[in-house]
């Protein structure tokens, strides 16, 4: 069990998809998330048709994933979620919304939610760790979540978990 984090591409939308999906008049963007999707409960409506295309429907790999990265298991959510309680004023967003549990899905932090987090990322580089490998794993989380937030900013979607 692992907490993973995800950005959609705008890519349907932008229409730099490499072809047309199959049935378009069933396939639209949730509002939330972002995610291309397909209305599959619709009378005809092909999901097979519709993820095989998706796979590859653009250059940002399977389901549209313009940043997707494995945060932790269980065991490292909950290091973090520790290690960033010792300063809770300067962790908010990180512990409420972020590491608050290591397998949460299907929460997400809006554009608000993502540039508080942001501010955030200053306090997480100045934290450090006197083991190595726990250094590793901060300094591993802190690229990722920065790679998340710059994938925000580029095309105005959540990260979802």
């Amino acid at each position: 069990m692992s907490l993973d984090a995800v950005v959609f591409c705008d890519c349907f939308e932008k229409g730099r998809v490499r072809t047309r999906p199959p049935q378009p008049e069933l396939v639209y963007i949730d509002e939330t998330t972002g995610q291309v999707l397909l209305r599959w409960d619709a009378p005809g409506a092909d999901q097979h048709r519709f993820y095989d295309w998706l796979a590859s429907a653009c250059e940002h790999g399977p389901m549209g994933e313009l940043v997707s990265h494995r945060l932790g298991n269980v065991a490292l959510i909950a290091f973090l979620r520790e290690l960033f309680s010792k300063t809770p004023g300067h962790f908010s967003i990180l512990l409420s919304k972020v590491v608050y549990n290591g397998v949460h899905g299907g929460d997400r932090l809006d554009l608000q939610d993502v540039e508080r987090l942001a501010t955030e990322m200053a306090s997480m580089h100045a934290l450090h760790c006197l083991d190595a490998n726990e250094e590793e794993v901060l300094r591993r989380f802190e690229a990722q979540m920065l790679d998340l937030i710059r994938a925000v900013r580029s095309v105005g979607r959540p990260i979802v978990f």
